[in-house]
């Protein structure tokens, strides 16, 4: 088990001992590396389907007559961050889902991970 959530009919001791349990410096830290690595995780799997068009984009910026193509990189820039938002909602959503509201145990990153 990688996480515990607080049942909906829970008594007024089981949600104090859970909110303090998950207010806890430790489950802050551990939800912290949760986002970073789900953010890494749909990132990397993002870059993996579409790496050869931001190539293309990253050596159109460091190619020395990127001044008669900038409109060609200016193009990519809205694709980029379109890209990005899917991939930050996505991972915002699996973030809700699987860690908050929930106490993470240990071992909770490779759960994530391959979720």
């Amino acid at each position: 088990m990688v996480s515990k959530s607080l049942r909906d009919n829970a008594s007024e001791l089981e949600r104090a001992v859970f909110f303090t349990v998950y207010n806890s410096r430790q489950q802050r830290f551990n939800r912290s590396v949760a986002m970073i690595a789900l953010l890494i995780k749909y990132i990397s799997c993002g870059l993996i389907l579409v790496w050869p068009v931001y190539l293309l984009f990253i050596l159109l910026l460091v190619s020395p007559a990127t001044a008669e193509y900038i409109w060609y990189t200016m193009a990519f820039i809205p694709g980029l961050i379109f890209w990005l938002r899917i991939y930050f909602k996505s991972a915002l959503k699996e973030y809700r889902r699987l860690v908050k509201n929930h106490i993470l145990n240990k071992g909770f990153i490779r759960g994530l991970i391959f979720a």
